[in-house]
Order: structure tokens, then C-alpha cells, then sequence
């Protein structure tokens, strides 16, 4: 799966024509539009999961248990900051300067 960003501007005829990359084989593929417009940082808030959410699938509700479990046994690391999951994220894609 291959999420692709187009910042475009839409005129009164309403009418968009895309013309997507090569990395696009050929063949049917199902295509999502979302119109939503840009969010401002003000406007861009990240509501967590809090801890009374239940479950909505059987690999959520086995990882709350291992986490529960690695909690209990005092080996749970600490939460990472956004900079650290960005940072890690490029490590593993090999984009890390280093």
C-alpha cells in the first residue's frame, strides 16, 4: 500500500485530474480521496487512547496484556517523545545520517 499526498488547489468546476508516480503498477487498485483542508498547528491535536478504552481488536487487547504484564514486572521502558519515534523511524528506513 502506497499513501500519496497532493496538495492541490480546486477550481469552481471542481474538476482534478491526477497523474500518479511510476511507483503506481498498473491494474485495479481502490482509491481513497479525503477532502479535508489543512490543519493549522492550533488545530492539529492528537487526542491519545486513554487507558478506559476498551479493546477494538484481538492484537489490541493482547498487547494491552503484555504491556500490563511488562508494567507488573518493572520492564516497561518509558514512552517516547515525538522527536524519538521520528528518529527511530528514520534509523529503521536507513534515512538516518549517521
Amino acid at each position: 500500500m502506497q499513501t500519496l499526498t497532493f496538495d492541490c488547489e480546486i477550481s469552481h468546476s471542481r474538476d482534478l485530474v491526477l497523474r500518479l508516480p511510476d511507483t503506481v503498477a498498473p491494474g485495479r487498485h481502490r482509491i481513497a480521496v479525503v477532502i479535508d483542508p489543512e490543519a493549522t498547528e492550533d488545530e492539529a491535536v492528537i487526542t491519545p487512547v486513554g487507558d478506559h478504552t476498551p479493546p477494538r481488536t484481538a492484537l489490541w487487547a493482547q498487547l494491552e496484556v503484555l504491556r500490563a504484564q511488562a508494567q507488573q514486572e518493572g520492564t516497561l521502558p518509558p514512552p517516547l517523545t515525538c522527536d524519538e519515534i521520528l528518529a527511530e523511524v528514520e534509523r529503521r528506513r536507513g534515512e538516518s545520517g549517521d
